[in-house]
């Protein structure tokens, strides 16, 4: 170990995953010149057409190009269904395959992580740093925003005019609009903002990493995979990473970071040989740490949906009938990056609470104003629209795990979805609510059916049958680095990984308990603090 060591090229920080933490975290550190950063990323460049084009997102997401081709063990709870789990291998990742939703959480998610022992981790402790990222020119004197950071957020400048029937049909329900639901405890219905400047997407690769990668104390690694961190006296001190056939070292000599994501940052720990010992051992991995909690407690946001269909052609989607409007669309967006290819389509969505008694919205439903498809397509084939259910705080809990001792394969990766009823009546509440909700008279004009459940699916137990059968999650998965001071947690609130010297996990895996948001934005400000702990750490 100490032969090769001494060959190895040697940085101050070492930063595994350029994803939307890893591209803060890269130009952050890289701001003083003295220090000399490593960002090394798995996949390779973001500058693609797909990632850049708003309306593109679906064909992002389901491109082999940009992702590792995850997916589920079969989900006992879902009639042994699989389900994919995309995450992007890519410049960016995730954040540049992602639906471009804004959206921190609700100020208890965050005040939560406080009342667990974790000082510096409530919802005032963390503003500075949604504030310090965020560049929103919509919301001038808010307290709750800010303008100049690197991250561009704004509304959609035109939206589906289906939007306007769902917000009519949520108000005659009674529920209540909101105007901006990035305040400390947003609820109600209204438009989104999202990360899109003048029709192009903005994610932490372009908004923090490209502007700097002119800097000559920065390197960033592309198409390099991380084979294993390296442990010496209780301290991680290389990493080693594999390019094609060739096997390198890289010595840091203040810190390592993982910020390779959910699945990837534990199961990089777990072929280090940090983990839960005995579970090493059976998979033929030299224990070197036992920390049982790595991989463990993984969580993410279960969605399911109602579709509908029409023969009215307002929703966006390819047909004989929108051909001429698609071709406008198109010379637009080419000319002047405006129109329906600069949204990302999810203009308009809720947070409500789906039964009484709750401190905060338990529910998200997000308005698709296009046809969703019955099998996998980038576009929406003909004119529909639907409603997506997500529970914002599920119970089921999974994790991840290594499939074999060889750190290429991919991780073993079990959410649980489903597997606590909770989640599950969650759901079928939110189907019964997106029935209300479409089958008001703001719709009654487009005379659209419903598809999927169906009318012949009405009872509890065929609505839930329904769940089980369409559940998929929404790529919000957290947790498997949990942040805490209990036996299972894996990283400080420092984010310092317990018993070892200079590694760090910064990702969306810290969450000691998952937000009840989309999670780019949490995730943005995780990183943003991060680097100032960094900075100041001797």
């Amino acid at each position: 170990m100490t032969a090769i060591l001494s060959q190895a090229e040697h940085y101050d920080f070492i930063i595994i995953g350029a994803g939307t933490a890893g591209c803060v975290l890269a130009a952050r550190l890289s701001h003083n010149p003295s220090h000399r950063v490593c960002l090394v990323e798995a996949g390779g460049s973001e500058q693609h057409p797909l990632i850049r084009i708003p309306a593109a997102v679906g064909a992002a997401i389901m491109s082999e190009r940009f992702g590792w081709g995850l997916s589920t063990t079969p989900q006992p709870a879902l009639n042994n269904r699989v389900v994919p789990l995309p995450r992007g291998k890519v410049l960016g990742g995730s954040g540049s395959i992602n639906g471009m939703a804004y959206y921190r959480g609700h100020r208890r998610d965050y005040d939560d992580w406080a009342a667990q022992g974790l000082g510096g981790w409530s919802y005032d402790a963390l503003l500075p740093y949604f504030l310090r990222s965020e560049d929103n020119p919509q919301y001038q004197g808010s307290l709750y925003h800010h303008s100049g950071g690197p991250m561009h957020v704004s509304f959609v400048p035109r939206t589906n005019r289906l939007c306007d029937a769902f917000n009519a049909a949520m108000g005659a329900l009674g529920f209540p609009p909101c105007d901006d639901f990035n305040v400390p405890e947003p609820e109600g219905y209204g438009f989104r903002q999202g990360t899109i400047d003048r029709g192009r997407r903005v994610s932490t690769v372009s908004a923090y990493l490209r502007p700097v990668m002119h800097r000559q104390n920065l390197t960033v690694m592309t198409s390099t995979l991380v084979r294993r961190v390296l442990i010496e006296d209780g301290k991680a001190v290389a990493v080693e990473l594999q390019t094609g056939d060739s096997v390198r070292v890289l010595r840091a000599s203040r810190e390592i970071v993982l910020s390779a994501g959910a699945f990837h940052s534990p199961h990089i720990l777990l072929h280090s040989g940090i983990g839960d010992q005995t579970e090493l051992s059976a998979a033929g991995i030299e224990p070197v740490h036992h920390l049982p909690g790595v991989g463990r407690n993984l969580t993410d946001h279960p969605a399911t949906y109602v579709a509908m269909d029409t023969a009215d052609s307002t929703s966006y989607g390819l047909s004989w009938k929108a051909a001429l409007r698609n071709v406008w669309n198109g010379l637009e967006y080419v000319v002047a990056r405006q129109g329906p290819l600069a949204s990302n389509l999810f203009e308009t969505n809720a947070y409500i609470k789906s039964r009484d008694g709750l401190d905060r919205p338990d529910m998200q439903v997000v308005f698709q104003p296009a046809r969703r498809n019955t099998k996998p397509f980038p576009l929406p084939l003909g004119h529909g629209f639907a409603i997506s259910l997500v529970c914002l705080y599920p119970e089921s809990r999974g994790s991840v795990k290594v499939s074999s001792r060889d750190p290429l394969s991919l991780p073993l990766i079990d959410p649980a979805l489903g597997s606590v009823q909770q989640d599950i009546d969650t759901l079928v509440r939110g189907l019964k609510l997106a029935r209300r909700i479409l089958g008001n008279r703001s719709f009654a004009q487009y005379n659209a059916h419903e598809r999927l459940p169906g009318s012949a699916v009405n009872s509890d137990a065929e609505l839930e049958q329904y769940v089980r059968n369409t559940l998929a999650t929404v790529h919000h998965p957290g947790s498997t680095c949990r942040m805490g001071n209990d036996a299972l947690a894996v990283v400080d609130n420092e984010l310092k990984v317990h018993g070892l010297r200079g590694l760090r996990v910064v990702d969306a895996s810290i969450y000691p308990k998952l937000v009840g948001a989309n999670t780019n934005a949490s995730v943005v400000a995780i990183a943003e603090k991060a680097a100032d702990m960094l900075l100041s750490s001797q």
